[in-house]
């Protein structure tokens, strides 16, 4: 059977799986798959150029992939915000806040510092 939401176990683990893949990475851009999911196009800078796709999806997922999926003709506002916010900062912590489903994603620092939080809950 295929798991439709994440345990806590299963965030902390993604966390520690995301904290050693993509801490560092800037955002090159931001895209909305549809009105709940959200891809962040990841680069690292210099010369290989890694480069990597974090999936969020609001209520019930997020991981890495390395295929761009399939996004919308015309971004939404929010979409548009993220990326006048996020575009060029670089990731620099990811956790999760305490034992819940919340993962508080961290993108530049000192005053220039934006959270982004992503909650794993279905309401």
């Amino acid at each position: 059977m295929v798991k439709q939401r994440m345990a806590t176990a299963d965030v902390a683990g993604e966390v520690a799986c995301l904290r050693q893949r993509v801490l560092g990475m800037r955002v090159a851009n931001v895209y909305d798959l549809n009105s709940k999911t959200y891809m962040l196009k990841l680069a690292k800078s210099g010369e290989d150029g890694e480069k990597a796709f974090l999936v969020l999806e609001s209520g019930s997922r997020f991981h890495t992939t390395q295929y761009q999926k399939e996004k919308s003709d015309t971004p939404s506002n929010f979409t548009l915000k993220l990326r006048k916010h996020l575009r060029t900062r670089r990731l620099e912590d990811i956790k999760q806040l305490g034992v819940d489903r919340i993962v508080d994603f961290q993108f530049g620092s000192g005053d220039a510092r934006y959270h982004l939080i992503l909650e794993l809950y279905s309401q």
